[in-house]
């Protein structure tokens, strides 16, 4: 097939905007809004929507509860669990709901899918990342970030088991890694992922280095595995970093907000 024809295919897709506060429209380009799916993950979230299509994770059939600290995952993780939601697709995508996605409009998201087979909407050098030096040690089981095994050592080695590979992260450090699980896909490659992603999650390996459920870790660890997996597996992916607004959770913001105050105090004196 000539690559114009193949542009020109029209291909179906479905994104899923993870929310857990107030959604603000704007954000999105109103020509693709006919294919975006508001996921709410908080049940105290009032629904105040009207005309957009929406769902609540929490009442999905089936649905299998990971735990807040797991983010973005256990959307994901539902969502492929679920197949009625994603049947009949052609990509398949996520993103959170303070990412400012108004660059994407359906004629450039359909312009781009016939191009690539991936979009990192988060796309940060693997070098830098691994340079935080967040631990996946098992004798600093609740420690987050310092001296110990690095969280991507661990990482490349399930990988490699899992697919009897011999990949060294060091090979890698040139590299861009797509992180905060936002990203568009194959519907092919979404379910070969998960197939590798679900046998971490489902083995519960993550909740050993974060015992008090104090620095939601698992779902960073999870945003790790799906960047390296694609990092790994997929050649030629299109990086398309968008704003990320980084908007507080409610029970954050309180707390953000007597910084701000005592700072400012602090500066008029």
């Amino acid at each position: 097939m000539e690559m114009n024809s193949f542009n020109k295919t029209r291909r179906s897709y479905k994104i899923f905007v993870i929310f857990h506060n107030t959604i603000d429209l704007s954000y999105f380009d109103p020509s693709v809004l006919d294919n975006i799916v508001f996921v709410n993950v908080n049940p105290s979230n009032p629904n105040r929507y009207s005309n957009i299509h929406l769902i609540n994770l929490y009442e999905l059939p089936g649905f299998i509860p990971l735990g807040k600290w797991y983010t973005e995952s256990e959307v994901i993780y539902n969502v492929y669990r679920n197949k009625e939601l994603t049947e009949g697709l052609d990509y398949l995508g996520f993103i959170h709901y303070d990412i400012d996605f108004t660059p994407v409009n359906e004629a450039f998201i359909q312009d781009i899918m016939g191009k690539y087979a991936v979009v990192n909407f988060q796309p940060n050098s693997f070098q830098n990342d691994f340079d935080q030096h967040i631990l996946m040690d098992p004798d600093q089981p609740d420690v987050q970030t310092g001296t110990g095994i690095n969280c991507y050592v661990p990482i490349f080695e399930d990988f490699n088991k899992f697919y009897g590979t011999n990949y060294n992260l060091k090979d890698y450090f040139s590299k861009n890694i797509n992180l905060c699980s936002c990203f568009l896909i194959k519907m092919d490659l979404f379910r070969e992922m998960m197939e590798f992603a679900s046998k971490i999650i489902e083995s519960r390996k993550l909740d050993a280095f974060d015992t008090p459920r104090k620095y939601r870790i698992q779902g960073g660890f999870m945003e790790r595995y799906f960047g390296v997996w694609s990092m790994l597996k997929i050649d030629g992916v299109k990086d398309l970093r968008l704003r990320h607004d980084f908007v507080q959770t409610h029970i954050q913001m309180p707390f953000f907000r007597r910084i701000k105050s005592r700072l400012a105090a602090f500066l008029r004196k």
